[in-house]
């Protein structure tokens, strides 16, 4: 069963403009407007914790590590410019 498609009120549309802004829900809105705001927050909420979750947040691996201590000990040469 779908709902037929029809234009948004006023309030809804102010209501969806502040879910997008990431504003706060004006509570004198109607009803109607309280439930898009809250579908379109969700929406966002969930499209951000999707994104962070696709970076990779572990340790870098060993042979950076070892690459990165061998540099830092290994002796430095001397300049000849003066």
């Amino acid at each position: 069963m779908q709902k037929e498609n029809r234009p948004l009120t006023y309030d809804e549309r102010r209501a969806a403009e502040a879910a997008f802004r990431g504003a706060p829900f004006d509570p004198q809105l109607s009803e109607s407007a309280r439930k898009i705001y809250l579908g379109i927050s969700s929406a966002m909420a969930n499209k951000r914790n999707k994104a962070f979750q696709e970076f990779d947040l572990s340790p870098p691996s060993t042979m950076a590590k070892r690459a990165s201590t061998e540099l830092q000990n290994r002796p430095r040469a001397k300049s000849t410019f003066r």
